[in-house]
């Protein structure tokens, strides 16, 4: 296993429906447009690879001054528990900074307890309006 990771580069739409897909995140795979636009309008992607093939990345959207929003942290079940999901949030808070950032996210339910492990804090005042469509 040899694992590169790389900062705002380009990732395909197919590749990155088998990530979510092999991730366990409810995400719009097949809708290829949809998931374009996701990456097309990120602010921050930080991917990761072994040996060229796409196993992990992150998506963010932030002003670069105030807050950060992780919209996708998606892992490869078969590369899960090694410390990617980690090295990915430390790569984008290394690369933006932590004194002024507020980087929030939301978790699926089984993925709570690794955002508590790395230090992120349960937000009691978070407000939604869920999409329509999925």
């Amino acid at each position: 296993m040899r694992l590169e990771y790389k900062i705002n580069e380009y990732c395909g739409v197919k590749e990155v429906e088998e990530v979510f897909s092999k991730s366990g995140i409810r995400r719009p795979v097949g809708d290829g447009d949809r998931i374009q636009r996701m990456l097309d309008n990120a602010d921050e992607v930080i991917s990761v690879r072994d040996e060229g093939k796409l196993i992990g990345f992150l998506r963010a959207i932030t002003d670069y001054s105030y807050c950060c929003y992780i919209s996708d942290i998606a892992v490869d079940k078969d590369y899960q528990g090694q410390g990617i999901g980690k090295e990915l949030i430390r790569m984008l808070r290394e690369r933006l900074g932590e004194e002024e950032i507020q980087y929030i996210l939301t978790s699926a339910p089984r993925a709570v307890g690794f955002y508590e492990k790395i230090g992120f804090e349960r937000a009691d005042k978070a407000f939604v309006i869920k999409r329509k469509n999925n």
